[in-house]
C-alpha cells in the first residue's frame, strides 16, 4: 500500500472515530466504579454496535431480500449469530439451572410468554421493520451514520410504545397473563443437550432451505480477487492493513454473524441475553406518567423477562441504558472510522411517512412480543424459548406482507 493510498483512509473522521473508541474503554472504567456488570455490557454493547454496522447487520433486510431479491446472505449470517450464541448459551443455562424441572427456567434468560400476543407482535413488527427499512437495532446505527429518516423512525418507536403502555392493561389481560413460558429443555423434559441439537438441525434446515432458495432466484457467493502486490510489506505495512481491514473496510454478513454470536455470550455471562428495547421502554414509561397517559408500574412486567422486564426499577445509568447507548456509541465509531457518517435526508418526502409508520408499528409491537428482533427472536431462539420461533415465524409473514406493501407504494 502506498503512502498516498494509506493516507487516504486517515481523515478527520476516522481520527475522531479513534479517540471516541479509546473514550469507550474510559467510560467502561467509570461505570465500574458503580456497577461492574453494566460496564461489561457497555462494553459488549459498543461491540455490538461496531459489529452491526461494519457488517451492515439487519435484521430488516435478512427478510427483505429474500422476497425481494432471492437472496439469503444477510439471513445466512442471522443463522450463524443464533447457532453460536444457543451453543454458548446451553452452557450457560446449564450452570444457572442445572436440572431444570417441568415448568422452570433460569429467570435471566429471554424465557417469554408465547401464544397470540406473539404472532400479533412478530407479525406487526415484521411489516413495521421493512415498511421502516431497519429493524430497532438497524434504526440504530443508521442514526449513528447520519440517516435523518431513521431518526423519524426511532421518534415512530417512542410513539408506537407509548401507545402500547396505554393499552397494556388490555393486552395483559387479554392476552399476556393467560400465556405460558414454554422452555424447551423443562417444559418437555427435552433436557440441554436435546433442546441444543433440535435448535442447530432447525437453523441448518433453514440454512439449506435459503441456498435452494438463492439457486433458484441465481444469486451466488462471489469473490473478489485482490491483485497479488509484487513488493513485500514490512512489519509496519502489514499492521496498518490489519488496522485498515478491521476498523475500516466491511465485513461480510457471516462474519458478523460470528462476532454477533460471541458478543451475545458475552452479555449472558454478565447479566442477560443482548436486547436493545429495555431503555426504550424505560423512558417511554417516564413520558407517558409525566404525560398523564399511565399510572406507575405496569400490570404483571415484574414477573416478565426480556427487555420489557429489564426496564423495571433502574435508575439513570443502567444496564438497559448501557444496552441501547452503548450500541449507538460502537456504531458511531464505526462508522466514523470507516468515513462513513454523512447527514443523509431521503429523496422522496413519502419516505417520512414510511420511516414514522413503521417506527409506530414496530415500538408498539416490540414492547407487545417483550423485545425487538434482537430480544424476542434471537436471544429468545438462544434461550432456548419456544415464544423465538413463534416469534421469528411471525416475522416472517410480517415481512412478506411488509415487501407487498413497499412495492404498492413504490
Amino acid at each position: 500500500m502506498t503512502t498516498k493510498a494509506k493516507n487516504s483512509y486517515y481523515s478527520t473522521q476516522f481520527f475522531i472515530g479513534l479517540i471516541l473508541l479509546f473514550s469507550i474503554f474510559i467510560i467502561s472504567y467509570l461505570i465500574s466504579n458503580n456497577n461492574f456488570s453494566d460496564a461489561a455490557i457497555w462494553l459488549a454493547a459498543s461491540a455490538l454496535g461496531f459489529t452491526l454496522q461494519k457488517s451492515r447487520f439487519c435484521f430488516a433486510s435478512s427478510f427483505r431480500d429474500l422476497f425481494l431479491f432471492g437472496s439469503g446472505q444477510n439471513m445466512k449470517g442471522v443463522l450463524i449469530a443464533i447457532g453460536v450464541a444457543s451453543i454458548g448459551f446451553v452452557g450457560i443455562l446449564s450452570w444457572i439451572l442445572p436440572s431444570p424441572l417441568p415448568g422452570e427456567y433460569p429467570s435471566s434468560a429471554h424465557v417469554l410468554p408465547v401464544g397470540i400476543s406473539t404472532i400479533i407482535a412478530g407479525t406487526l413488527f415484521g411489516i413495521g421493520m421493512v415498511t421502516a427499512g431497519g429493524c430497532v437495532s438497524g434504526t440504530i446505527y443508521r442514526i449513528a451514520e447520519g440517516y435523518v429518516a431513521s431518526v423519524v423512525t426511532m421518534i415512530g418507536i417512542f410513539i408506537g410504545t407509548i401507545l402500547l403502555i396505554i393499552s397494556w392493561d388490555f393486552w395483559w389481560d387479554s392476552l399476556i397473563s393467560n400465556e405460558s413460558k414454554i422452555f424447551l429443555p423443562s417444559t418437555f423434559s427435552l433436557g440441554y443437550g436435546f433442546s441444543l441439537a433440535i435448535t442447530l438441525l432447525i437453523l441448518v434446515g433453514i440454512y439449506i432451505l435459503i441456498v435452494l432458495v438463492e439457486s433458484k432466484s441465481g444469486i451466488s457467493e462471489f469473490s473478489i480477487n485482490k491483485k497479488i502486490e509484487p513488493n513485500i510489506k514490512s512489519f509496519s505495512e502489514k499492521i496498518n492493513e490489519n488496522f485498515i481491514n478491521i476498523f475500516s473496510n466491511s465485513w461480510s454478513a457471516k462474519t458478523g454473524g460470528l462476532g454477533i454470536g460471541f458478543i451475545a455470550i458475552i452479555y449472558f455471562l454478565f447479566h442477560s441475553p443482548p436486547g436493545v428495547t429495555g431503555e426504550i421502554m424505560k423512558q417511554s414509561m417516564s413520558l407517558s406518567e409525566s404525560l398523564n397517559f399511565s399510572e406507575g408500574m405496569l400490570k404483571g412486567i415484574s414477573s416478565l423477562s426480556g427487555c420489557l422486564g429489564a426496564s423495571v426499577g433502574q435508575g439513570l445509568i443502567s444496564h438497559t441504558f448501557v444496552s441501547t447507548i452503548g450500541v449507538f456509541y460502537g456504531a458511531l465509531v464505526s462508522a466514523l472510522m470507516a468515513k462513513e457518517f454523512k447527514i443523509r435526508t431521503p429523496n422522496d418526502p413519502k419516505r417520512y411517512i414510511q420511516s414514522l409508520g413503521g417506527g409506530i408499528m414496530m415500538g408498539f409491537s416490540a414492547s407487545l412480543g417483550i423485545g425487538c428482533t434482537i430480544g424476542a427472536f434471537f436471544s429468545a431462539v438462544s434461550s432456548l424459548s419456544l415464544s423465538g420461533w413463534v416469534f421469528g415465524l411471525s416475522l416472517f409473514v410480517g415481512s412478506f406482507v411488509g415487501t407487498k406493501i413497499i412495492k404498492a407504494i413504490g
